[in-house]
């Protein structure tokens, strides 16, 4: 049963309301706004609050603008911003820096991953994953997503319009099994697509057999940084496999430098996305950088494992350099603007 009215399905929920897909442009499908895992103070953060106001002038005099260059120069008018509370920022952060870039901004619900001590801030394994995954039944994790994506966000009327869930390794554990049962329920119930962490090969079998077995529509599911597994040829056939059972799939944390670089490695990116619209799956392919702006051990400031710019990156060196090691302008379409329009709808 979809919670959602007729009139929002086929309709994009954004920070700042419904969106037609045709209206979306190109469409980054895995960034960050704000992903505050440590407060000014230094301490870990545990609970959502408004961003602090230095933080938020930071991001409207900078981030605003990039965003609005990437519309401008690059027809880039949308991205799906995938941080998690607690760390995400405040609602109306979204909504403001969308209408000072004129980039609509898709707001994540969901849970992140249960992370390996010594990770990013981890020092205890109860910092491991949010507390609040930890000590909740699976029916109000469920419920606090349904109630972010169709009453709005911390009583703001502001929506999430994804599901963002998140594994360390190729099995879940019982806490990561835990957040997917409450996103797929959650997924079923208003429509919205599931977009994941996954970065070990055969995690995203494990998190596409736990979301089939809940029920969820395959094709309402991105399985994030594949980069490694889509280059790998003999792995390949799995994603391919998958693909063709509903599933798409989203390289992320692209850097091309010098070509003698990045040739032989990015290569075989290109050949993976050659090969799955050969085999009839090149509308299961998504592209995104990963980046933002992030306070993760150190003080607030730009992602540093991606070069600058955050967002323009993308299309200033990676995908020219893509085009060189053989992309098409059809394929580059498709990943960018066709595929993007199909999935981020209400369904």
């Amino acid at each position: 049963m979809n919670m959602l009215n007729s009139k929002e399905r086929g309709q994009v929920i954004t920070a700042n309301g419904l969106v037609s897909p045709e209206l979306l442009g190109r469409v980054m499908m895995h960034e960050h706004l704000h992903c505050g895992f440590v407060a000014e103070d230094g301490a870990l953060v545990t609970k959502e609050t408004p961003v602090p106001a230095t933080r938020r002038q930071y991001l409207l005099d900078h981030a605003a603008p990039l965003l609005r260059r990437c519309r401008e120069e690059f027809g880039m008018k949308a991205y799906v911003d995938v941080t998690m509370p607690p760390w995400r920022g405040w609602p109306d952060l979204y909504r403001d820096v969308s209408r000072a870039s004129g980039v609509h901004i898709l707001i994540a619900t969901g849970f992140y991953r249960e992370m390996e001590v010594g990770t990013y801030f981890v020092k205890r394994p109860e910092d491991a994953i949010w507390n609040v995954v930890r000590d909740s039944p699976v029916e109000a994790l469920a419920a606090l997503c349904i109630r972010e994506i169709v009453e709005g966000i911390h009583g703001t009327g502001i929506r999430a319009g994804a599901i963002k869930l998140g594994s360390s390794q190729t099995p879940l554990t019982a806490l990561e099994m835990k957040t997917f049962i409450a996103g797929a329920r959650a997924q079923r119930e208003t429509g919205v697509h599931i977009t994941t962490h996954c970065t070990q090969m055969g995690g995203e079998s494990s998190q596409l057999t736990l979301l089939d077995r809940e029920g969820v529509d395959l094709s309402r599911v991105v399985i994030g940084h594949t980069a490694g597994a889509l280059m790998d040829p003999a792995y390949r056939k799995t994603m391919i496999e998958w693909m063709k059972r509903g599933a798409s799939f989203l390289p992320t944390n692209i850097c091309v430098q010098r070509e003698e670089d990045w040739k032989p490695q990015w290569q075989l990116l290109v050949d993976a996305i050659h090969a799955a619209f050969d085999a009839g799956c090149g509308d299961k392919l998504f592209l995104s950088l990963d980046g933002g702006y992030c306070s993760v051990t150190g003080p607030f400031g730009p992602v540093t494992y991606i070069p600058p710019d955050p967002w323009r990156y993308l299309f200033t060196d990676v995908l020219p350099a893509f085009r060189h090691m053989g992309l098409t302008a059809q394929e580059e379409e498709a990943i960018m603007v066709a595929n993007p329009a199909k999935i981020l709808p209400v369904r």
